[in-house]
């Protein structure tokens, strides 16, 4: 690919403390500083809280969004979050789109707040075969549910590229499904209800259902290494594409890297290859670890200590609320 292409960040600070962080979430100024080492064109659209953490920095009120009150008007919440919540994951397409039409880009990486990145996405050759990247893992059953019911329907944008008309049509997909095809998504949200299991209909649902409609060569994989590489999909678990894929700390809850010059790379356990991570994700409480790998490339003691901690909580909340299973995976 010969032409820049932004890296984009959404983050709305507001008041909500989040796990390893606190209520400003420096986390974000981490992964903003660890791409502009990789990347020309890092963009924050934020708030004034955030305002000095980026360079190139949009305030999300810069770009209404007509589309975006469309789909907030036929919205419905299939989910256990907050209505709010819910409607605010869809939220940053909407912006990134209208960013991207007032200053003239063609495509863009969309980035969550809270990961490292260790590669120039502008010479990211397979970025320029697709129309949409993103994290698809292989196993898309709910655990809780019967067997093979495929109801996990997930794709995940924490780090993503879409060529510009490719989000559009996202944009209008996820718009025409809840105002014509509702009936069809609220089957995921009562099969969690049925069988009581968290979370229910958001944008990884709609973003996987999407992808089924494409043709299949326009859709790049992001947890299916090429040359060596992967994208990782969830720091605290083993999966990228396949269940049990890498090497894990269990006491630690965290995938278990090796450093070379400075780059991440994991054990495949299959054939006990090192496959150079691309980007780590510190999704929920590997937020602890993060400025730890942006800094030294190492967990410090402390760290180690304060992780552990929140594993013994996490252990004995589980037990208190009685759905503690020691064997499951």
């Amino acid at each position: 690919m010969s032409h820049t292409v932004p890296v984009i960040i959404h983050h709305e600070t507001g008041a909500k403390k989040q796990s390893g962080g606190k209520k400003n979430q420096e986390y974000l100024r981490y992964c903003i500083e660890q791409a502009a080492k990789y990347n020309k064109t890092v963009v924050l659209l934020g708030d004034e809280n955030n305002r000095a953490w980026c360079g190139d920095w949009h305030h999300v009120n810069e770009f209404p969004s007509a589309r975006y009150e469309a789909f907030a008007k036929v919205f419905q919440n299939f989910s256990a979050y907050p209505d709010s919540w819910a409607v605010s994951f869809f939220k940053r397409f909407f912006l990134i789109y209208e960013f991207l039409v007032k200053e003239d880009f063609a495509d863009c990486v969309i980035l969550d707040s809270d990961i490292l990145v260790y590669v120039d996405f502008s010479s990211y050759a397979p970025f320029a075969a697709c129309d949409v990247a993103l994290e698809i893992p292989e196993n898309q059953n709910l655990p809780g549910g019967p067997a093979g019911n495929g109801m996990r329907q997930t794709a995940c944008a924490g780090i993503s590229y879409f060529k510009r008309d490719a989000l559009a049509a996202f944009l209008d997909y996820c718009i025409e499904t809840y105002a014509n095809h509702a009936n069809d998504i609220r089957k995921k949200w009562e099969f969690h209800q049925k069988y009581h299991l968290p979370g229910g209909v958001g944008e990884m649902c709609l973003l996987y259902r999407w992808t089924r409609t494409l043709p299949e060569d326009k859709v790049l994989n992001l947890l299916i290494p090429h040359e060596n590489t992967v994208f990782d999909l969830n720091m605290c678990i083993p999966e990228c594409y396949r269940p049990g894929e890498y090497e894990h700390d269990a006491l630690l809850r965290i995938k278990r890297l090796r450093w070379q010059n400075g780059e991440p790379y994991c054990k495949r356990l299959s054939d006990g290859q090192l496959i150079r991570f691309n980007a780590l994700h510190f999704v929920d409480i590997s937020k602890l670890y993060m400025y730890d790998f942006f800094t030294a490339q190492k967990i410090s003691f402390p760290v180690r200590v304060t992780g552990f901690l929140w594993h013994m909580r996490s252990i004995l909340a589980s037990i208190k609320h009685g759905d503690f299973h020691p064997f499951r995976r």
